[in-house]
């Protein structure tokens, strides 16, 4: 809620007694009239009454990258999507107006995603789920060893007291004390390894939670994105076009600019084999998605130019007796993601990049900062800032600004959808203009050299302009007009009201650049790569739907129908047999749809392999969640706005980008702290392994319990000497066996676990009767032989009692118990096989001697169970003993049974007592057995 809490305005004026008074924002009411300027955040959720150019930024409530334009006229019945609505918390990027208050505090759009998030319930965390289980597997285990040997105790004549003893040291010989600490350390072990990774988790036990997804919904801006817009095609007249230009990097001064490793390839290769334009053109239909000439290309000249500026005008001059048959060939050129270039130039590309630069108010904060110019941060909105860096790209849009200095503008309005700027010129003035391509169109006469923009042409432009704009990138067209016969000086008036003096029609039409918010570059593999361990990706974005398909075909997640056909729009008021079509693989469902949707169209929409819902609310993205879940999916949600919260909340897996709001990062298990999508699966790559390890360091734990059991047991049905204390029990489980535990954490993946696909959590358990049936039932009983083996020999060789004679004795419980005659030692209660007497002191001596023995058996064959832990799949001989952890936890183990055993000042604390080595040796044979035996 704090998170919530940062986000609102503190201030704001309102319209109080006449005029505005500012007032703090706790304090508006439904029905205030508020003012919206420029810098300051909304008050509340308000319906715009007044609008001078105002632009809000929603970009964390809705995942609209670009801030939206706010006029009085409503758009959509929706308010979410109506543009004379203005929401609470949202910053006004531009403009100012008034709005009046109707929705204030819990209620707004923000309060609404605020109870959301706070009133929704995390789901339990796979590792919790899979402890639980496990606790209550081995919980029913000891508590029905010790009740059916309570019964057998009492039944053999034990009273009720001595059996309830015997009980619970079987039921605590049952409890591996050290697993929950082996477990939250080797969870903590991988967090801390994520976090080197540039993966925050915020809490241990959602690590292995990451490694059992199938499903990541994820948002678009911010997290698939880099919420920056950038200029993604140049659209203009590529005829005799030519290389990129030599533009800048890094510096505003003039500074050669190194020409990206791939472009100077292709640029030598053409230049190698004196490739004619034609040529280009004619290649270029494809790699540029060039459209088809009306007219061919008569210039024959090769690629080879020693200057831009110099090619240009000799190509020109080439050219001068050809202008009467005009070249048309529009080409849409993609940018260089990298450089921000295009790498094919001509005088058309020259106009285009000067208009964009100039018909432009944007700055770059930093004039000296030596960041690549595509990284580089800039003032105004992110449209603006995008063409700015696109022209600064290829020239220094400083000294172009200095070259043609601005002396009035008409700015862009919602009722004209275009910007004018007038700029001095060396005789008379230069008009451009830049808007909506319609709009920029209307005022066009001509193109090129001032040649006639024939119908022919304008339907090329227009079909041009709808490819672009289907792949839901934002388009803006220029044009330019000379006004030689403007002398300087001249006073333009810029206001409509006042009756504008110049001329705004006979543009000259250059081209046109369409926008996007570009997507991460490490993202397309790291889909990939989810695609290959069967996690399905599904974007859940509040952006346009086009803009959303676009970004999802370029990021993996959407591919092409079997009919090689994009993604349709999902339309519910098609019939059910047409818009449930079994053979598309891929949807795109808006929002809006999403109300309509009936069980039929969820099951349909969520069995498609590619997925995209756009124009999505915060509800219904938690509701996409939850319709997840209800298909047994363990779902991740990345996110890094305030509109992403419930949905991160309501996640298995909860996912924020570092650079994100306060309020995802609060609702988020993790954060990515380089927001960087392909640390995810680096992620899960963690989560997958620590399952594999954690199996593997139970497997181990759980194998000392069956010789930890039988000495209790034994006692009560064999009568038998006690072969281990609980003393000793606590020295395997919290001493020797820990470090050799947590260890596995460290274990290196036995295959690539990326390739496989995600656990069936059903099936797949951490802890497993067949895990049981191999600690408890295999290696265990192995254990216990070879533990007993050594308890007996110790008694033969120390004491002359020979197994037999022990067993049939049955004097076990006994054998600590002082003899009647204690000081004179006249009555003699335990003879040995030779017949001789053995009193009090020499029977502890020698059950010191055979509990130690017993316990440095346990010890050594855990020793051999480690080495056979190690792996499930491959054999060691294989997988190699390369985990430097576990075999310094096996040293440590050896050098602490050496302490326990030879150590005197260890001996009264622990009641273990010195060994012979050949005690040592019983329990070798056992240990390379189990290792043979596993492999």
């Amino acid at each position: 809620m704090a998170g919530f809490l940062k986000l609102a305005a503190t201030e704001c004026d309102v319209f109080r007694d006449g005029n505005f008074k500012r007032i703090p924002a706790t304090d508006v009411v439904i029905g205030d009239i508020v003012k919206i300027e420029k810098g300051f955040k909304v008050a509340a959720d308000v319906i715009i009454i007044e609008s001078n150019g105002i632009k809000v930024d929603n970009s964390s409530l809705t995942g609209e990258s670009e801030p939206q334009k706010r006029g009085i006229t409503m758009t959509d019945e929706l308010p979410s999507r109506s543009r004379n609505v203005a929401f609470f918390s949202t910053n006004c990027t531009e403009g100012v107006g008034k709005g009046i208050v109707v929705r204030t505090g819990d209620y707004t759009a923000i309060g609404t995603i605020a109870k959301n998030t706070t009133q929704s319930e995390k789901p339990d965390t796979l590792m919790k789920q899979e402890l639980e289980r496990f606790v209550h597997i081995i919980s029913g285990i000891a508590v029905g060893i010790g009740v059916v040997f309570f019964i057998i105790a009492v039944v053999i004549g034990y009273n009720a007291l001595t059996a309830a003893v015997f009980t619970i040291g079987i039921i605590v010989a049952n409890v591996p004390e050290g697993l929950l600490a082996t477990v939250t350390v080797a969870l903590a072990i991988t967090a801390q390894r994520m976090h080197a990774k540039n993966v925050l988790v915020k809490t241990t036990e959602t690590v292995e939670t990451l490694g059992s997804i199938n499903t990541i919904a994820s948002d678009k801006t911010g997290t698939l994105t880099q919420n920056r817009m950038t200029v993604r095609h140049a659209i203009f007249n590529s005829s005799q076009v030519k290389r990129i230009p030599v533009g800048r990097e890094n510096s505003i001064t003039e500074s050669p600019l190194r020409v990206s490793l791939l472009e100077s390839q292709i640029i030598e290769e053409l230049d190698a084999q004196n490739v004619t334009i034609n040529q280009i053109v004619n290649d270029a239909l494809q790699e540029h998605h060039i459209k088809t000439p009306i007219s061919t290309l008569s210039t024959e000249s090769p690629l080879h130019s020693k200057s831009f500026d110099s090619d240009i005008n000799n190509n020109n001059n080439n050219n001068n007796n050809n202008h009467e048959r005009s070249s048309w060939v529009l080409g849409t050129h993609p940018i260089n993601r990298v450089s921000g270039r295009v790498r094919c130039s001509n005088q058309e590309l020259i106009d285009l990049v000067r208009c964009a630069g100039l018909c432009n108010h944007s700055t770059f904060e930093n004039e000296t900062d030596n960041k690549p110019i595509l990284q580089r941060k800039t003032t105004s909105d992110p449209s603006e800032g995008a063409l700015l860096k696109f022209a600064h790209s290829h020239t220094s849009v400083t000294e172009l600004r200095l070259k043609y200095p601005e002396v009035g503008c008409i700015p862009f309005s919602s009722a004209t959808k275009w910007m004018l700027t007038i700029h001095k010129d060396k005789v008379g003035y230069r008009l451009i203009i830049k808007g909506a391509p319609e709009r920029i169109l209307e005022k066009c006469s001509y193109h090129g050299k001032n040649e006639l923009l024939t119908n022919e042409i304008l339907s090329d432009i227009e079909e041009a302009n709808a490819e672009v704009a289907e792949n839901g990138e934002r388009v803006l067209a220029f044009a330019e007009k000379l006004l030689p016969d403007y002398s300087h000086g001249y006073e333009f008036i810029t206001d409509e009201a006042d009756g504008i003096n110049f001329p705004l029609n006979e543009f000259r039409f250059i081209g046109m650049l369409s926008l996007e918010d570009p997507p991460r570059d490490e993202v397309p593999a790291a889909v990939s790569s989810c695609h290959e361990a069967g996690i399905q990706v599904i974007m859940v974005t509040g952006d346009h739907p086009l803009t959303a398909r676009s970004i999802a075909g370029q990021v993996n997640i959407l591919k092409s129908n079997d009919d090689n056909e994009l993604a349709p729009l999902y339309d519910t008021k098609k019939p059910e047999n047409i818009r449930c079509n079994p053979l598309k693989s891929s949807v795109v469902v808006t929002g809006t749809e999403l109300d309509l949707f009936t069980d039929i169209d969820w099951n349909y929409v969520l069995s498609r392999r590619d997925i995209v819902f756009a124009r999505t609310l915060p509800h219904q993205k938690q509701q996409i969640v939850s319709k997840l879940q209800e298909k047994d999916l363990v779902v991740a949600v990345t996110g890094d706005g305030v509109n992403d919260a419930p949905a991160l909340k309501k996640a298995d897996v909860g996912i924020a980008m570092g650079t994100g709001s306060q309020v995802a990062q609060d609702a988020a298990d993790m954060i990515l702290m380089d927001d960087n999508f392909a640390s995810i699966v680096k992620g899960i790559e963690e989560g997958r392994l620590i399952f594999a390890n954690l199996k593997k360091s139970i497997a181990y734990t759980l194998t000392s319990n069956v010789p930890e059991i039988t000495p209790f047991l034994c006692e009560i049905a064999l009568k038998i000497p006690l072969a281990l204390t609980t003393i000793m029990i606590l020295c395997i489980d919290l001493g020797t066996d820990m470090l050799p535990a947590i260890s596995f954490a460290y274990e290196v993946a036995e295959q690539d676990i990326m390739k496989q696909p995600p656990r069936d959590r059903k099936n797949d358990k951490l802890v497993t009767w067949t895990l049981i049936s191999w600690s408890y039932l295999q290696i265990g009983l192995i254990q216990a032989i070879a533990a007993f083996t050594a308890y007996f020999f110790v008694f033969q060789r120390v004491g002359h009692f020979s197994a037999s004679s022990l067993l049939s004795d049955r004097q076990g419980i006994d054998w600590s118990d002082s003899d009647e005659d204690d000081d004179n030692n006249l009555n003699c209660n335990f003879k040995n096989d030779q017949g001789d007497c053995v009193y009090h002191d020499e029977r502890i001596d020698i059950l010191k001697q055979a509990q130690t023995a017993f316990l440095v058996s346990i010890v050594i064959m855990q020793i051999g169970c480690g080495v056979a832990c190690k792996t499930r799949i491959n054999s060691i001989f294989n997988h190699g003993m390369v985990n430097m952890v576990l075999n310094g936890g096996i040293i440590q183990e050896i050098i602490l049974i050496a302490l326990l055993v030879y150590a005197p000042f260890l001996h009264y604390a622990f009641g273990t007592a010195d060994l012979d080595g050949e005690d040592w040796l019983i329990a070798v044979p056992f240990a390379i057995l189990v290792i043979i035996y596993d492999e």
